[in-house]
């Protein structure tokens, strides 16, 4: 996808978080030329919305979860009153629904449970590097970044391996699904997800999907159709979001001045993380709805307006991070956005972090000079939210 196909200013005006012509080629001046014009603006595409960018504005609207309110949906172009997938647990509620979702989801991704993670996680990455050596070129996405979520969502969840196999299969059509085909993937996805659930039903494990279905929360059990839309949170929301953010760090060590750095000094390693999230945030922007008419930095959005609160770019603000287009693996004070602000910061950024860290270290400690060796393929904004990594040839010297 070339990064020369949509001119910078196309964003101030016709920003389409859907356009297939989008690129990491691209994307990034075109944010910037949106701040530079202004901290919001309207975009003629779907109808109409306002697309927030400065990081001050989009942090302020991420905390004001009264006037931008989750509950229409988080997806531009897709009003939940006027669509027919169900709405998405805890993300597209407001409190005090969302309460109830996020305490009975949040449990297994608190920091004090990521030592238990920790073994699981060490051994499949140090198994993929046993394959990585055997093959010698290898392509970072596919056979190191996609596998290991996977194989740690399916164990928090309690997936056996025929769920994990399917599981997989399924997400990748709903995180790859346009406006046409979104409703399809999502149909088969739910089915899936409610033979999960009725299989706990009848028969409980010692899981926490088994937990989710017979445990009461505030005095009442989830509904099957609550527990399908929590459920898919799960399963999806870990998903792409730690593929993109394993393969933005192995590309971004693979530069030799950051590699230079982090071998020099290893407790860089979370500044990494942490810059590697600013600079190629998974998720690049949530949709929101106004419940009311809000002035945002001089900027009228009236009531009933959709929203794009940019995390991506407000995690290249100028006025926040100095040259925020340079990957400083020192960088200090670095309160980027990329798991989202206020009650709906993501509840899986423990469990990220911890995924990025480790298959650094491992890879690392295994291939020391492994080395990119090809054109990183981006897969241009998907599902009209995130952006990250199709392919990124490597070999391990």
């Amino acid at each position: 996808m070339s990064g020369s196909e949509l001119a910078a200013d196309w964003g101030v005006d016709h920003f389409d978080p859907w356009d297939r012509r989008i690129s990491y080629g691209n994307i990034w001046g075109i944010y910037s030329a949106m701040r530079k014009t202004a901290p919001a603006h309207y975009s003629d595409a779907h109808d109409g919305f306002w697309s927030i960018v400065s990081y001050k504005a989009v942090k302020a609207a991420a905390r004001d979860h009264r006037t931008f309110s989750s509950a229409g949906g988080t997806s531009i172009g897709e009003r939940r009153s006027d669509s027919s997938t169900p709405a998405k647990a805890p993300i597209e509620y407001d409190p005090p629904d969302h309460t109830r979702f996020r305490k009975a989801l949040q449990e297994p991704f608190l920091p004090r449970k990521m030592e238990q993670f920790t073994d699981g996680i060490r051994t499949t990455v140090k198994e993929l590097l046993d394959q990585i050596s055997e093959m010698g070129d290898f392509d970072i996405v596919q056979d190191l970044a996609e596998p290991v979520p996977q194989e740690v969502l399916s164990k928090v969840i309690g997936f056996d391996e025929e769920a994990k196999v399917k599981n997989r299969e399924l997400v990748l059509a709903v995180v790859n699904a346009d406006l046409l085909s979104k409703q399809e993937a999502w149909r088969d996805f739910h089915a899936f997800l409610r033979g999960e659930i009725r299989k706990r039903q009848e028969s409980p494990k010692d899981d926490f999907l088994s937990h989710l279905c017979a445990d009461e929360f505030e005095g009442s059990r989830f509904s099957e159709p609550e527990l399908v839309s929590m459920l898919a949170a799960v399963a999806l929301a870990g998903h792409h979001t730690a593929i993109n953010g394993i393969s933005s760090v192995l590309r971004r060590v693979a530069d030799p001045v950051v590699r230079n750095a982090y071998n020099a000094d290893r407790k860089l390693l979370p500044k990494i993380i942490e810059e590697t999230l600013r600079c190629d945030p998974p998720i690049h922007l949530e949709a929101r709805t106004t419940t009311e008419p809000v002035e945002v930095e001089g900027i009228k959005i009236p009531a009933n307006a959709s929203v794009a609160l940019i995390y991506a770019s407000a995690n290249h603000d100028e006025m926040e991070f100095e040259n925020p287009e340079s990957f400083d693996c020192s960088r200090t004070a670095n309160q980027h956005l990329a798991f989202g602000h206020g009650i709906h910061t993501c509840f899986g950024m423990h469990l990220a972090r911890l995924e990025m860290s480790i298959v650094l270290e491992e890879t690392m400690n295994r291939f020391p000079r492994y080395k990119l060796n090809g054109p990183q393929i981006d897969s241009g904004m998907v599902y009209g939210h995130h952006m990250g990594w199709e392919s990124m040839p490597a070999s391990i010297a």
